[in-house]
């Protein structure tokens, strides 16, 4: 091949062999992706490199599968059938709201907490893509042939159709959706004393971005953007919903439970001007923390149903412990400041970090 049609370009090669008597692979060309400095181009690499994709073009959603798509048009909006909303739970008078970064398009998870006669109802509620995703169907195949969305800093690649994630399984403020809930009951201790796992039909009072929430966690009035008639009952909502959580999550750990801090930074991209900012770290604010309990409260609740009802067929992923030698250099530096970290057991390596960070506060080293 002639080196100037691939001089500055990304390409693919595939390798076909490489003998054991010599210093280089043979193979064969592919195909060229495209020139170096492209936006586009580089997201194909991207893809490629990852083994996402042949290309974002390959990741378009079949006609098949867009065949299967509910309509909703912005003359004829889909809403929920008499039939469905007939065999569902009716929580539409519940105040249910969800959390999530500002600019959310995609919002899949809700939730609901109130004062009861004998303490507290809590609710998980997730978007029930089920109902129209069917098993066996072209965007189920496409759906676990791509496994998961894949976000980039400008663009992201959706697992199922964007008329189900943006759009009707969206579980936007005041409009009804089809949802899968956990709803609890717990005592005045947060202990669970019942639980109602079943298909909901919900309506969200408010969409809520992860700042609006803090605001009214940390006693605030008159938060920019959220309706004044409902702020009263949301702060009330997310602050008992903040002390259920803590507790839980204090349970977690006195069980064992190993949490290594990390930091996810989210960034925006400028189209116009090409410029990429950077925006608050995520783990800053206390309300994503309630949130992510919340979400692992559920997630082990809906495991032991599983569990109990198909013991035949449920799953437990459970990772292999790392040897002795992975946490060799965190030992060594915990001892040049004078600490001894337990690695033999989750609880025991989170006992130790937890006194190493109580042991070091302020301490600009230790981090």
């Amino acid at each position: 091949m002639d080196t100037a049609a691939i001089a500055g370009k990304y390409f693919v090669v595939a390798i076909d062999e490489w003998p054991a008597d010599s210093q280089y692979p043979q193979g064969h060309f592919v195909r060229v992706i495209g020139p170096v400095g492209n936006l586009d181009t580089e997201v194909d690499v991207i893809l490629v490199e990852r083994q996402i994709a042949v290309s974002q073009s390959a990741l378009k959603f079949s006609l098949a599968s867009m065949r299967e798509m509910p309509i909703s048009t912005t003359q004829s909006p889909w809403s929920p059938s008499a039939e469905e909303v007939a065999r569902r739970r009716d929580l539409r008078d519940s105040l249910i709201f969800s959390i999530d970064p500002k600019g959310s398009q995609d919002i899949d998870d809700a939730v609901s907490m109130r004062k009861t006669a004998s303490g507290y109802e809590l609710g998980v509620h997730i978007a029930d893509v089920s109902q129209f995703v069917l098993p066996g169907s072209a965007t189920d195949t496409e759906a676990m042939a791509r496994g998961t969305t894949v976000y980039l800093a400008d663009r992201r690649f959706n697992m199922i159709p964007e008329i189900l994630s943006e759009q009707i399984c969206s579980l936007r403020g005041l409009t009804d959706r089809y949802a899968v809930s956990v709803i609890w009951d717990l005592d005045r201790e947060y202990n669970a004393t019942g639980v109602w796992f079943g298909r909901t039909l919900i309506r969200s009072a408010c969409e809520m971005y992860y700042e609006q929430a803090q605001a009214l966690l940390d006693g605030a009035t008159k938060v920019e953007g959220l309706d004044p008639k409902l702020e009263a009952s949301l702060s009330e909502s997310i602050v008992e919903l903040a002390k259920a959580m803590r507790v839980l999550r204090q349970r977690r750990y006195e069980a064992g439970a190993l949490e290594l801090a990390s930091t996810e930074i989210k960034f925006t991209f400028d189209k116009e001007s090409g410029a990429i900012s950077e925006l608050l770290p995520k783990s800053s604010l206390e309300i994503h923390r309630v949130i992510e309990e919340a979400m692992v409260f559920a997630n082990a609740a809906v495991a032991r149903r599983i569990h109990e009802q198909f013991p035949g067929a449920a799953l437990l992923r459970r990772h292999r412990s790392p040897g002795s030698e992975r946490f060799a250099r965190l030992v060594d530096a915990a001892r040049t400041k004078g600490f001894d970290v337990d690695c033999s057991s989750n609880a025991a390596l989170a006992d130790s970090l937890r006194r190493i960070t109580q042991a070091s506060a302020g301490d600009p080293d230790v981090v």
